[in-house]
């Protein structure tokens, strides 16, 4: 890449971005260290993008730090989003009973003009990130060739390594037609279905559908939230200048007004907080990979349905339907404990931060108070027992200065009054 692109380098920051601010982290800087989750034995960082300039394109890079204990690796690599295209297409080559996590999608067409925004591209190194990942961490994947050479080569040779892959077949979609076997479609034969994989198929279309309604909350949820702080911070403005113009000759006024400010000032700082974008680049890939796990799945019924429609009775395809079937439910078990825990971490991730923002707003609305009425409330939001409530009561404590011939007219807070006033 350093042979194909100019020393220019462009600055990823986008001061027009309202979703959230991209790392501005360089490689000259020193980065955290990497350390091994227990249990295993790799550990895998994307960071730092770079918009880079060469004589026929513009792409982004992402810098790849590696630490294992099988083989040794280099401080840092760069790669471009093709690279680990080609990544995800030479596992999934290599492993086909094993469903390879799915890499983040390309851009849509809405999103081509956006592509190099701080958004865009700080989402999709959260998503590349978790790509990695999940191989790093997958039992049978992560010993792969494939992924050692994508972590390891040099980023000038990276290009040659994976360059059966950029041939003029598959410029055209013809290479993966030729070596993997025609258009790859596949006879159904006779329809069987096995209870155990019927259910698990059930179960993850209604997981994907799950993450999808789940995507779509967290995006109403965020774009709510950044209108409310939104309107906080024109509240503010507006009651900063009725303070100003209202001046010293109106003080209760005055004050009130700017308690009103400094709530909502306080309350459009708490909700004005950029959120991590890792969920948002999290949950779709996992309805992905759910939607991968499901086509394996009926991968392996399709040999199934060969085999017992007795158009391929050999014993090479009775082991290749028993490994599937075996592989399957391995990786399951496992991808499925994963699964949850990371669903988990996005929904309590989400919890908390709504949690704090309201925690937030609560404690500026206080402070709001006391400079409204220039005097402490903090005994308003104290718990008060039934007994403080009961002598708290207008007619308990009343009833004992009550005098026998007070009238009903003398006390106009009553409901009962003459005068026809409530209380």
């Amino acid at each position: 890449m350093a042979s194909e692109s100019s020393s220019a380098m462009l600055d990823m920051t986008d001061a027009d971005s309202d979703d959230m601010d991209m790392p501005t982290l360089m490689d000259d800087q020193e980065p955290s260290p990497l350390i091994m989750e227990h249990g295993y034995d790799i550990a895998i960082k994307v960071d730092a993008p770079i918009k880079q300039l060469s004589t026929l394109e513009t792409y982004v890079t992402y810098r790849v730090r590696c630490v294992c204990a099988r083989w040794p690796t280099p401080p840092s690599v760069r790669r471009r989003y093709n690279h680990f295209k080609v990544l995800h297409k030479r596992l999934s080559a290599a492993h086909p009973l094993t469903a390879a996590p799915p890499a983040p999608p390309l851009h849509s067409a809405r999103q081509q003009l956006d592509r190099y925004s701080a958004s865009f591209v700080a989402i999709r190194t959260l998503a590349l990130n978790a790509f990695l990942d999940r191989i790093a961490k997958h039992p049978i994947l992560t010993h792969s060739e494939d992924f050692r050479l994508f972590l390891t080569t040099p980023d000038e040779e990276i290009d040659k390594v994976f360059r059966s892959e950029n041939n003029a077949l598959n410029l055209w979609g013809l290479g993966s037609a030729l070596a993997y076997g025609g258009d790859g479609r596949h006879s159904n034969g006779v329809r069987v279905k096995d209870p155990e994989f019927s259910s698990a198929v059930d179960y993850l279309n209604a997981l994907q559908d799950k993450l999808a309604t789940l995507c779509d909350l967290t995006t109403k949820l965020y774009k709510g939230t950044a209108a409310l702080a939104a309107e906080y911070s024109s509240m503010q403005r507006v009651c900063d200048v009725w303070s100003t113009q209202c001046g010293a000759r109106c003080g209760g006024t005055q004050r009130g007004v700017r308690g009103v400010s400094a709530g909502a000032g306080a309350a459009g700082q708490a909700a004005g907080g950029r959120p991590s974008p890792s969920h948002r680049a999290v949950l779709p890939l996992l309805a992905a990979y759910a939607a991968a796990q499901a086509d394996k799945i009926r991968q392996r019924d399709r040999m199934h349905a060969e085999y017992v429609s007795g158009t391929d009775t050999s014993d090479d395809l009775q082991n290749r339907v028993e490994e599937a079937t075996e592989a399957l439910r391995s990786e399951l078990w496992s991808w499925t404990a994963k699964t949850h825990q990371d669903i988990k971490g996005v929904l309590a991730y989400i919890a908390t931060r709504q949690v704090s923002v309201l925690a937030q707003s609560l404690q500026g609305w206080e402070q709001a108070l006391r400079v409204a009425t220039d005097t402490s409330v903090h005994h308003l939001f104290q718990t008060v027992s039934k007994n403080g409530v009961r002598n708290l009561s207008p007619t308990t404590s009343a009833a004992p200065h009550a005098s026998p011939s007070a009238s009903p007219q003398a006390d106009p807070l009553r409901p009962d009054s003459p005068d026809g006033t409530d209380t």
